[in-house]
């Protein structure tokens, strides 16, 4: 429950500061010179190509174990525990391992130790024989606990084409 009201409090504290702030003033691409902002960019990097390549044990090791995730089809999971059950769970309904891409990776640090990052990505995802997943905005909330930054929230959302205001 502790994390839980954590999580909250941040994602809450982001939108009021998201609101609040020019848009990109305080993000830091992967070209960064700030040590903080890279070691997050090399956290992200680590856990999700872990995944990518099939290596699902470094990737569940950057989750805390209170993490909790917003899936695309708007599930909430709370706890890595149950993260990896639904993993597993879907890995054994896919006809193949999913192959994921993710590109333009900012970070904005909200604290010395909590990190706010968002990306770009795709997903190749078949379930009998059906093509899945596509483009995605991903997000990230990440704590540094003992030196080491950790994923606390993640959630990954599908774009959907809105028609253009006006029209």
């Amino acid at each position: 429950m502790k994390n839980f009201l954590f999580s909250t409090i941040v994602l809450l504290a982001v939108c009021f500061q998201l609101n609040a702030q020019t848009a990109g003033a305080f993000w830091s691409g992967s070209r960064s010179g700030n040590a903080q902002t890279n070691a997050v960019h090399a956290a992200i990097t680590e856990a999700y190509d872990a995944f990518s390549t099939g290596n699902d044990e470094i990737g569940w090791a950057a989750y805390t174990e209170e993490a909790t995730e917003i899936d695309p089809a708007g599930n909430v999971t709370f706890g890595k525990k149950n993260l990896r059950e639904g993993w597993d769970a879907f890995m054994k309904v896919a006809d193949e391992a999913p192959k994921f891409k993710y590109e333009n990776v900012q970070v904005r640090m909200l604290t010395k130790d909590v990190a706010l990052a968002v990306w770009d990505s795709e997903a190749d995802i078949k379930v009998g024989g059906q093509q899945m997943g596509g483009k995605t905005k991903g997000m990230a909330v990440l704590r540094k606990i003992k030196g080491v930054w950790k994923i606390e929230f993640d959630s990954i959302t599908p774009i959907v084409p809105m028609p253009e205001a006006g029209k």
